[in-house]
């Protein structure tokens, strides 16, 4: 005959497993996000400085 205290074990151990499982997963779409804001922001960086430029150009001439 199974024990229930063993089944009941068991059931725990998965739901910790998939609960590790989706914290992994969750870190990992985290970064990936991080890192593309991090991309955006370089960009808008990048425009404001050739906008800077083109002031500045205009200026001189």
């Amino acid at each position: 005959m199974v024990n229930t205290g063993d089944i009941i074990f068991q059931i725990l151990m998965l739901l910790i497993l998939i609960g590790g499982a989706g914290i992994i997963i969750a870190f990992i779409i985290g970064l990936k996000r991080l890192i593309q804001k991090q991309g955006a922001n370089e960009k808008r960086l990048q425009r404001i400085e050739q906008r800077l430029d083109d002031m500045l150009k205009n200026k001189e001439s």
